[in-house]
């Protein structure tokens, strides 16, 4: 036990970097397991488009919606998700597929949803650079 204590002495600042990992690392993993939406793969979520009872949002903002977007996506930008949740209540029971660029506007979206009362919730990880990286068709204005 001596020498153990001894080398955290000596080596402090590796100590203390292993020490603040752990804790970034077990946050992450807590956090993940309180996650109430789906991350979804580019295949999974282009699997889902089309079905019944689905509905696919792009939270980016306007002029990035107008130049792509995935087709048959509802454009609906994070900053107006708030007030607009009302829209979306008759689509309580549906399945609400969320995409943004890059999957950081997504996970805020579905987060948001989710708090709202919102059962069935998923989100593109990658965002829509995910979804060309694998080739799939985007639509454009």
């Amino acid at each position: 036990m001596q020498v153990f204590i001894n080398f955290l002495i000596q080596h402090w600042a590796l100590s203390l970097a292993a020490l603040v990992l752990t804790i970034m690392l077990l946050a992450n993993e807590m956090t993940r397991g309180l996650q109430k939406f789906r991350d979804l793969s580019a295949a999974e979520l282009a699997r889902m488009i089309g079905r019944e009872n689905v509905l696919l949002l792009d939270v980016r903002e306007t002029d990035e919606f107008r130049g792509e977007h995935i087709k048959g996506a509802r454009h609906m930008a994070l900053g107006t998700l708030a007030a607009k949740l009302g829209e979306l209540e008759s689509h309580k029971a549906d399945q609400i597929l969320l995409y943004c660029r890059s999957g950081n506007r997504s996970a805020s979206a579905a987060n948001m949803l989710v708090k709202a009362g919102f059962p069935n919730v998923g989100h593109l990880t990658g965002g829509i650079i995910a979804w060309k990286a694998e080739s799939y068709p985007v639509a454009r204005k």
